[in-house]
């Protein structure tokens, strides 16, 4: 017996569609992977490792300055402003202004270098307010001999522990 029922084309077939789909989709999927590999930089990633191997040890002579002149400092973030309580040893002298490095771990783009001023036993600056998480604030001279820093979360209640080594 002959079936009279006509024969649909393969394009009116649902499963050739989804078996070639899947394939389709992974192929479009790694266009779209290497396009953003392509055009995103990692900023992770150092091109000159001997420079930052100096630049530790230079890091760490900077701390270790810092711990010999006793300072120690308690910084608070507030918005757009931040104000920092620096406290050293009897007899050293007190800059006049000091420079706030933040630093996003992850993100370069979201970091920020703010002038510290000194108006009576307080340094003072402004700054654009940091979205949650994690940063790293570092305090140093103009001079760059010394630096304290501290890692923490943010937004947080307290005031932050400056400290050399840290």
């Amino acid at each position: 017996m002959h079936s009279t029922k006509p024969v649909r084309p393969w394009y009116r077939e649902p499963w050739p569609w989804i078996l070639m789909g899947l394939p389709g989709t992974v192929v479009v999927a790694g266009f779209i992977t290497f396009y953003l590999a392509a055009h995103n930089t990692d900023g992770l990633v150092v091109d000159d490792y001997y420079k930052e191997g100096l630049a530790i040890n230079r890091t760490l002579e900077r701390q270790e300055t810092a711990r010999r002149a006793g300072l120690k400092g308690e910084l608070t973030v507030e918005g757009g402003g931040v104000s920092l309580v620096l406290k050293a040893n009897e007899g050293y002298m007190m800059p006049s202004q000091l420079r706030l490095r933040i630093a996003h771990p992850t993100i370069a783009g979201q970091d920020q270098l703010v002038t510290l001023v000194r108006t009576d036993d307080v340094y003072r600056g402004v700054m654009h307010p940091l979205a949650a998480g994690r940063w790293q604030f570092l305090v140093e001279d103009e001079a760059q001999t010394w630096r304290i820093a501290v890692s923490a979360p943010v937004p947080t209640a307290t005031a932050l522990t400056l400290k050399p080594g840290a």
